[in-house]
């Protein structure tokens, strides 16, 4: 079986002290990205990422899409052409659906939904999410509209 924990994050989640849900100031986590980008990039390009496996996490995440109009393909596009130190933006918790908090990563990326492909002239497009942690190949995706 492969440690998902070891291929996929930067750090142990479970290292990462604990949210305090009634203190908004307590969600950023400091230290660079959680995740590590460039393994979940190569993932998706080897063919062997099952779309099924993109969980959108919060009932938000469903709705901006639908509003941009964008499919599972495209946020899986978006996220093989982020450019890791470019685009990375912030760690924090987020709560997802049943009421629990995920370490995730923020990125901030530009995104030419015409060609589907990152242009520096692109859309901003906020990407926030995490990889679960239970030993399954989850992408959690938290967030993901126009910035």
């Amino acid at each position: 079986m492969i440690n998902y924990l070891q291929v996929f994050w930067h750090i142990d989640p479970s290292s990462i002290p604990v949210v305090d849900p009634g203190r908004r100031s307590s969600r950023r986590i400091v230290g660079g990205p959680l995740i590590k980008l460039e393994a979940v990039q190569a993932l998706l390009k080897s063919g062997d990422f099952d779309t099924d496996q993109l969980w959108l996490a919060t009932y938000d995440c469903e709705k901006d899409l639908q509003k941009e109009k964008w499919s599972v393909s495209d946020v899986l596009q978006m996220l093989v052409d982020m450019e890791g130190a470019a685009d990375y933006y912030k760690s924090e918790w987020c709560e997802v659906l049943g009421e629990r908090f995920v370490p995730c990563d923020v990125y901030r990326t530009p995104y030419d939904a015409e060609r589907k492909r990152r242009h520096p002239k692109g859309l901003r497009v906020y990407i926030k999410f995490s990889i679960e942690v239970d030993g399954t190949l989850t992408i959690a995706l938290v967030s993901c509209h126009a910035a």
